[in-house]
């Protein structure tokens, strides 16, 4: 027989999972909080177990400045003070199997960002006017950098 006493803590412990959603991505399991623990994400940007930064408007439109096309979207990985930014390009936009890749030191997350780019990778370099980062070989193969690239890779559709 179920009385009021014994309603109240299972109705909480059924709303429990419940409380936590904010309908956004969720790390369900932090990394560091427990030897070998995995950071996970339900966000599809983060299906790759990064954290991946969304560049602002502002350093979207600094970037777009000297890009043949549009940019409407970026993610970014910070390493040491040099941002790595991965930026879809091409007639596809954001749908663009073609994406470039620069540096900067300026902040992304700014409102107002002061910064210039450098072009890294093949596709950075063939669609914008950005000179070209004098370690790109070094700069496309380190961490940040493939990092940055797998953030749109990985972000696929539904987060573009």
């Amino acid at each position: 027989m179920i009385t009021k006493k014994t309603l109240f803590p299972l109705a909480a412990l059924l709303l429990l999972p419940l409380t936590g959603c904010t309908g956004g991505a969720q790390v369900t399991d932090p990394a560091g909080d427990a030897p070998g623990s995995e950071k996970t994400a339900t966000s599809p940007a983060q299906s790759n177990q990064v954290d991946c930064t969304r560049v602002l408007d502002s350093a979207l439109n600094a970037l777009g400045d000297e890009v043949d096309d549009d940019v409407l979207l970026a993610y970014a990985r910070e390493d040491y003070g040099t941002w790595y930014v991965a930026a879809p390009v091409g007639e596809n936009n954001v749908l663009s199997e073609t994406v470039g890749l620069w540096t900067t030191t300026g902040d992304v997350e700014s409102d107002e960002f002061d910064g210039t780019f450098e072009s890294v990778n093949d596709d950075a370099q063939s669609s914008s006017t950005w000179p070209v980062a004098s370690e790109a070989a070094t700069a496309e193969q380190s961490d940040a950098g493939q990092q940055a690239l797998s953030c749109i890779a990985d972000a696929g559709e539904t987060a573009r």
